[in-house]
């Protein structure tokens, strides 16, 4: 009797917990009513980029979803069309009938991927579950390792239903040369699901790009320190070409870049109402 209980009282457990015991069901990345916000850095400018899902379309015999976007507050245009079947992402570059893989969340891993527009061969160092938007979700963390010696490690994240750290249409940009691209916020149905803790922001104000003729930042180039003027910053960090933070400083408006590998930097500058700008700094010459 004992033996027959104690059966029961398991069978009973599972049966309870049965919906919990149960992978969740798969949440798309194409899906209407997604938008991305998206900025992007290098030598000569800072782009912000909106893109959302608009509606299906055929092509041939094969259905994608339209992937409208607007550059820096400009016009809507078609941007790509991407298909999701199965766990993966694709996109159709629309001179052509060529696909690229963009996701793969069925990888294991260990795995070694081909993505994105440059081809980049990317290794699935660890998969993991985050909850966002009241939904746990998949996290991919993937590397590609610099072929020279004593290289940068590149790294980039993905989250199911959302997509990469660097954009819904970056992945795998990694390595581009004096630049990089970085997911701000992700909105869906127009609310707010998710907004990078390292900005905490969906746009940015640019100093170069700003009316006012009192702020400015100097020097720049720059050896030993940038001096940021008509600005009361309460906070200023620097980001390298990786989009790493590498240098902050608070209730000061001087930063030093002393030490600091030749190249483009990206300084976040937040002011005590609060507010964010962002500008760029050539460092090291």
């Amino acid at each position: 009797m004992k033996a027959i209980t104690k059966t029961k009282v398991i069978l009973l457990l599972l049966l309870a917990g049965g919906m919990t015991m149960q992978a969740q069901d798969y949440i798309p990345v194409v899906q209407k009513g997604n938008e991305w916000h998206t900025f992007e850095t290098a030598i000569h400018w800072i782009n912000n980029y909106v893109n959302w899902c608009s509606g299906d379309t055929l092509i041939g015999d094969v259905r994608y979803m339209k992937i409208m976007g607007t550059l820096n507050n400009g016009n809507p245009n078609l941007f790509t069309v991407l298909r999701e079947e199965d766990g993966k992402v694709w996109k159709r570059h629309l001179n052509t009938s060529e696909e690229t893989l963009l996701y793969d969340f069925t990888a294991n891993v260990g795995d070694t991927l081909t993505i994105g527009d440059f081809g980049q061969r990317l290794i699935v160092d660890s998969i993991g579950t985050v909850q966002i938007g009241n939904a746990d979700r998949k996290k991919f963390w993937l590397r590609l390792q610099s072929n020279n010696p004593g290289g940068y490690q590149f790294t980039e994240t993905w989250v199911e239903g959302i997509g990469s750290d660097y954009g819904l249409l970056w992945s795998g940009y990694l390595s581009i040369p004096d630049g990089w691209h970085c997911l701000l916020c992700f909105h869906q149905n127009g609310e707010l699901v998710w907004e990078n803790p390292e900005y905490g922001f969906c746009t940015y104000t640019a100093v170069e790009e700003t009316k006012d003729s009192r702020i400015s930042v100097y020097p720049n180039p720059a050896k030993d320190k940038v001096v940021i003027e008509g600005l009361e910053a309460c906070c200023v960090q620097v980001y390298n070409a990786l989009g790493q933070l590498v240098k902050q400083v608070q209730d000061t408006n001087e930063i030093s870049v002393a030490g600091l590998p030749e190249g483009v930097y990206l300084l976040k500058v937040t002011e005590a109402d609060g507010t964010n700008r962002i500008c760029r700094v050539v460092a090291g010459r």
